[in-house]
């Protein structure tokens, strides 16, 4: 592994560092804490700007408008971009269009890249990924997957639930995981337009953190019919296709997680090296400063665990073990960097005068979203007993 950064993607990430910080970070005041959204027209806005700067969808190749990172240089940027939680969004390369778009490029038709894949990546509309069922569906264990597709002449007929669709509110396109004929074997990915009749979109998810574009919804398939011009890839690819988006969703969740983390400790460090307390300012107290160094060590950690994973992708290689392991650190040091601060912060760090307390609400999802860490835990530790993953 090569740790030297290009000059390029250093002059970049520069660029993104003083973006966020004079553009973005300032915009913050304008999120409304009760709907966990921006007012569109400040983000339509903002939006402007990043185009005007070069900056837009930068993880994709320059075909698609984008800036052609590799996987390591997407790392970089996006730890960059993490840093303001409304960023991505603005940047248009959050979840769950950053990972569809991904999907998309490797598995749709020409006819439904010109449909999809090309208005999302010009921001033009959004899209949301339909995978999790409520119990007894699927979770963390895919095969309760309850949603079925029945063949009908040139046609399916779907029928199932779903929730935590993150998304899904507004969103002009679904892509659905679903049964083919009762058969798990046959899982397959749907491409399913949110005007299809028999589709509901049942409710936005009441939870702890933010909302976001287009919320966490639960929604109801009864009897939606879907030509067979929408299968995504190829019937019985679902699962496949699912580990191909998957795989790298949770290391772009990981590079905006690092950010955050970042964010969330150097609010600290400016207010302990401004708070006075028995006659020093506490930055300069010896527990504080342990506080700072568990804290500086586990995001560095997490970092280079995903920059590693990164590589091993990049490089074409079986990543699935690493990825595992910086999903959960970097979940795992999200929440932790962000409690620090806020103990670190006392009063004012709980209050909403700093940004913490939001971070915290959205940073406990880490640790459920996109795998459970005990799941992924489970998965590292069955990987190396059974010698499928050594040292």
């Amino acid at each position: 592994m090569d740790f030297q950064i290009p000059e390029s993607v250093e002059s970049l990430r520069k660029q993104i560092r003083e973006f966020i910080q004079t553009e973005i970070i300032p915009l913050e005041k304008h999120y409304n804490y009760e709907t966990g959204r921006m007012p569109e027209e400040i983000n339509r806005q903002a939006r402007a700007k990043v185009r005007a700067a070069g900056l837009w969808t930068p993880h994709l190749p320059k075909s698609e408008g984008g800036l052609g990172l590799d996987q390591i240089g997407t790392c970089i940027i996006f730890s960059e971009i993490g840093r303001s939680p409304i960023a991505p969004y603005i940047f248009n390369c959050d979840a769950p269009d950053e990972g569809n778009m991904h999907l998309l490029s490797l598995a749709a038709t020409e006819k439904q890249k010109e449909l999809i894949l090309h208005p999302l990546c010009q921001g033009e509309l959004r899209t949301a990924f339909a995978m999790t069922e409520p119990s007894p569906g699927a979770g963390s264990d895919p095969t309760n997957l309850q949603t079925n597709a029945e063949k009908v002449g040139d046609k399916f007929i779907l029928n199932g639930r779903k929730w935590y669709c993150t998304g899904a509110n507004g969103a002009k396109y679904l892509i659905v995981m679903a049964k083919v004929n009762g058969s798990f074997r046959k899982t397959t990915m749907f491409l399913v337009p949110t005007d299809a009749k028999g589709y509901t979109m049942v409710r936005e998810i009441e939870l702890m953190g933010s909302h976001g574009p287009g919320g966490h919804c639960e929604l109801n398939f009864e009897n939606v019919e879907v030509p067979e011009d929408m299968v995504l890839g190829r019937v019985g690819e679902g699962f496949r296709l699912s580990q191909e988006r998957l795989g790298p969703a949770r290391l772009t969740h990981c590079m905006r997680w690092t950010g955050l983390a970042r964010r969330a400790l150097s609010i600290a460090r400016s207010y302990a090296k401004e708070r006075i307390v028995f006659n020093s300012k506490i930055a300069e107290h010896q527990g504080i400063q342990w506080m700072f160094a568990e804290c500086a060590t586990e995001i560095e950690m997490g970092f280079l665990l995903t920059l590693k994973a990164a590589w091993l992708l990049q490089t074409g290689q079986d990543a699935r073990q690493e990825t595992s392991m910086a999903k959960w650190k970097v979940s795992e040091s999200l929440c932790k960097s962000i409690d620090t601060a806020i103990q670190i912060c006392g009063g004012k760090g709980y209050s909403r005068d700093l940004p913490l307390e939001l971070f915290y609400r959205d940073a406990r999802a880490a640790r459920i979203a996109d795998g459970p860490s005990e799941v992924h835990k489970m998965v590292i530790g069955r990987n190396y007993v059974s010698e499928k993953w050594d040292f």
